[in-house]
């Protein structure tokens, strides 16, 4: 099941789609039951491709609203209705329904194989991929001299503690959901916290060492209950590891539902506003200042309006600036620092540029843009004979 949702996106989007359904229709039924209009219920999820050991396993990562939010049609107001407590027995219900429903699918889809058939069967193109998937989320070697072997576990049998069930966990036949973590909605420390784990990357590198004879170790971030606490394979391995964990192109791994969703009617009355500005951009809403520290226009550079505000459509402008992806991604603002100083270059950091030197740049692209184009001559028709 991890193989084909890792391997397949169209499963994996699936398989999401139904496990947001399953517990956002849980929060709104309540709600209905309460006497809550329209409730609908917001949600934004993670798809994690790794576990602590850097095997492939694919699991999510979703953070939901702990409650709906409920509207009346023609009224402007929204009002978010807080959830109750959720019990165990909640829980081992969403998990017993959100198993049914995949397995539901994948019977229609054709997609469940059967006892000793492959998950994944994508011929000859996709047949390394898969093989090293295969070998990826069951911590094998799948190429080279160790082909089929399991990665070699350091501490291993020092312990043998048993696995005791938490609080709001609940696993079903490999269906397992954990429903314990609650952040305060005005805790953004912490929410932020919860986010940056959710959205972290595959390998952290402060956990990879070389090992004398050329093996790989990693170090696990908490000792599993056997006691393992590195795990160590050759770099071969590694690579197999990563090719296994990149996802294939043009996927999303994070996406947004219910009222946070992009097209959601109520989403500009949910998420919070900015000042709105004009089509041109907010850099013009801002006072040039050469002089100013990094530090400081960083912060600005943040405050400011981004172009993609909920409530504001981009009419006529399918397509960001350049000016726009350098103050985005690099916080460059070429239409303030560009141009304001004469005199030189300012203090580090502020990303100026003197008159002087933007010449220098522009002059060369200027005359190749004013030459003349040469009139291509038409050709002439030599008379028969």
């Amino acid at each position: 099941m991890r193989l084909l949702c890792a391997y397949d996106p169209d499963v994996c989007a699936k398989v999401r789609r139904i496990l947001v359904r399953a517990v956002s229709g849980y929060y709104e039924s309540r709600a209905r039951r309460q006497g809550k209009p329209r409730p609908r219920a917001g949600a934004v999820a993670w798809a994690q491709r790794f576990d602590s050991a850097v095997r492939l396993n694919l699991h999510f990562h979703v953070l939901w609203t702990d409650g709906v939010f409920a509207h009346d049609l023609g009224a402007g107001g929204v009002e978010f209705c807080e959830h109750g407590e959720v019990t165990d027995a909640d829980v081992a219900k969403l998990v017993a329904a959100i198993r049914a429903r995949v397995l539901r699918y994948l019977r229609r889809a054709g997609k469940l194989p059967a006892a000793g058939e492959e998950a994944v069967d994508d011929g000859a193109a996709g047949e390394l991929l898969a093989e090293l998937g295969a070998a990826a989320v069951q911590g094998r070697a799948a190429l080279g001299e160790r082909a089929g072997e399991r990665d070699q576990r350091v501490g291993r049998g020092t312990r043998h503690e048993p696995f005791v069930k938490g609080p709001l966990c609940a696993d079903v036949d490999g269906f397992s959901l954990h429903a314990a973590v609650r952040v305060e909605g005005r805790d953004r420390d912490r929410l932020k916290h919860l986010c940056r784990y959710a959205g972290r990357p595959a390998i952290a590198e402060s956990r990879l060492s070389l090992l004398p004879d050329g093996r790989v170790a990693y170090s696990l971030k908490k000792r599993w209950k056997d006691g393992t606490t590195h795990v160590v394979m050759s770099p071969q391995v590694l690579m197999e590891r990563l090719c296994a964990l990149v996802p294939r192109p043009r996927r999303h791994l994070v996406t947004y539902h219910g009222v946070f969703a992009p097209a959601a009617g109520i989403r500009p009355r949910v998420v919070p506003q900015v000042a709105a500005a004009d089509g041109r951009g907010a850099a013009q809403n801002v006072e040039a200042d050469p002089g100013e520290a990094g530090c400081e226009a960083g912060r600005r550079m943040q405050a400011r309006h981004v172009p993609h505000a909920p409530g504001k459509r981009r009419r006529g402008q399918r397509r960001y600036s350049w000016a726009e992806l350098l103050r985005r991604v690099h916080l460059i603002d070429v239409l303030v620092r560009i141009g304001v100083s004469s005199s030189g270059p300012g203090p580090p950091g502020t990303h100026s540029a003197s008159l002087p030197h933007l010449r220098t740049l522009v002059q060369p692209v200027t005359r190749a843009r004013s030459r003349p184009l040469r009139a291509r001559s038409q050709p002439t028709s030599r008379p028969p004979g």
